[in-house]
């Protein structure tokens, strides 16, 4: 019955898909291209950002930005919740692990390079490919790399829970912060500021862009580590 259900929900969610997207390729209307034009012309000016794709998540629509990071953080609250819950009815069982001393090696090496990297993606984002999303993936692949790595669970600080648990929910906060502080400074919900204080106006671009990466990166990186730790 459940394996019924499970072909049912994937031929229902195929067939809906295929009308919607058949709907707008088969629509003889063209394209609206006065958003895109706008953004062309204005982007760069209105944030800074060379990048337009940065210009247009943390610039014209941050708020869809901060709800993005809001589903992410509830979902992996909700499966780390679910792991718990796992736990308590499977009794914990640990399974052997199928770790080798190359991937060990290896995976110390290559931790510090990625994590990096990540940082790179995160900086620069707005004058290149990448951003607070990308980096964020990056950097959380740069601490599962150095967990593997650790030899006998001795892990360093950065992949510790605790560490990621606190900065998660510290630059969630200093999001947040940015988000508010232009309404009391007459720039309104997600203003540049530092186009208020006279500053180039991609310096919020790159903070939005750091303080989303490393959101993204503590929480993916921590809900990758508790994973490994159950397949340990």
């Amino acid at each position: 019955m459940a394996k019924a259900w499970a072909i049912f929900g994937s031929v229902s969610s195929l067939t809906i898909a295929a009308v919607l997207v058949g709907a707008i390729l088969l629509d003889p209307s063209d394209w609206p291209a006065q958003i895109r034009d706008f953004t062309e012309r204005q982007g760069v000016a209105d944030t800074g950002a060379i990048n337009l794709v940065s210009s247009i998540y943390l610039g014209y629509r941050a708020y869809d930005t901060l709800g993005e990071t809001i589903v992410l953080l509830l979902g992996v609250l909700g499966t780390l919740g679910l792991v718990h819950v796992g736990e308590q009815f499977t009794g914990g069982a640990v399974r052997k692990s199928l770790r080798t001393d190359f991937l060990n090696v290896a995976s110390g090496k290559l931790g510090p390079i990625v994590l990096v990297f990540g940082f790179y993606v995160m900086f620069f984002g707005h004058v290149s490919p990448g951003g607070g999303f990308q980096g964020g993936v990056v950097f959380a692949s740069g601490l599962v790399f150095l967990a593997m790595g650790s030899r006998d669970a001795v892990y360093s600080p950065l992949v510790r829970s605790s560490f990621l648990h606190r900065l998660e929910g510290l630059a969630f906060l200093l999001l947040l912060l940015a988000a508010i502080i232009g309404v009391f400074t007459n720039v309104g919900l997600f203003g540049n500021l530092a186009r208020q204080l006279g500053l180039p106006p991609a310096y919020f671009i790159v903070l939005l862009n750091i303080l989303i990466g490393l959101k993204v990166g503590s929480s993916l990186g921590l809900l990758c580590l508790i994973l490994l730790e159950k397949a340990r």
